[in-house]
């Protein structure tokens, strides 16, 4: 997946982004939430992602996709639509589906019957990473009791951790915490989980996890 800020390196778009960042300029409400994510990495749209006209107007004027390789909370990444247009995906897709959307039982189900719990999708998202981002805290637990690796990571080296802290999943984190989730790994952006919550404004999350750099 190419960030914003890939694009705005690339010679090749160097014409095109100037106007697009003119465009920008005459926008009160994108300048500043620009100038923002230039200066905090790619972490720092995290912030945005629950504010779906954000981000929508961001992709259409610099026509980029989301860096971080981290969901959009509002749907935008619904797997279900993914199964019915690449059906030989459907099984690895339904087991992250099941644990976005918190049906436990059916995430149960499918393990049960040989979903594969490790499976990643194409930005190497596991299920786990699905269900912490969702903030689906059931869904986790029976993740992390079959097995799957707590510091599995996606394409741009997240943890679940980074998701939950990011999106401020307090009982996610107490979760992957208490399984023993490395505090200390950095994404591709050089950020950690708590350099993600202190990012996002996450307090509570920011105390949960200095407590447990701390122990």
């Amino acid at each position: 997946m190419s960030s914003m800020l890939e694009n705005m390196t690339n010679p090749s778009r160097t014409q095109q982004l100037e106007a697009k960042m003119a465009e920008i300029k005459n926008d009160p409400k994108l300048m500043p939430i620009l100038e923002e994510i230039e200066k905090g990495g790619p972490s720092a749209m995290m912030k945005y992602w629950n504010d779906p006209e954000v981000i929508n107007k961001l992709s259409d004027v610099m026509g980029f996709t989301l860096p971080g390789g981290m969901p959009f909370m509002d749907g935008n990444l619904n797997t279900r639509e993914e199964e019915d247009e690449a059906g030989e995906e459907e099984e690895e897709l339904t087991v992250h589906h099941t644990a976005s959307i918190g049906d436990v039982e059916a995430l149960k189900a499918l393990l049960a019957n040989g979903g594969d719990k490790n499976e990643k999708d194409s930005e190497g998202r596991t299920a786990l990473h699905f269900a912490c981002g969702y903030g689906e805290v059931k869904c986790a637990e029976v993740l992390l009791d079959a097995g799957v690796p707590v510091d599995a990571v996606d394409k741009n080296n997240n943890t679940a951790l980074h998701y939950a802290s990011g999106y401020g999943r307090k009982d996610c984190v107490e979760l992957l915490l208490k399984h023993g989730a490395g505090i200390t790994v950095q994404n591709l952006d050089g950020k950690t989980p708590i350099d993600v919550a202190k990012l996002n404004d996450q307090a509570e999350v920011l105390k949960l996890l200095e407590k447990d750099a701390f122990l």
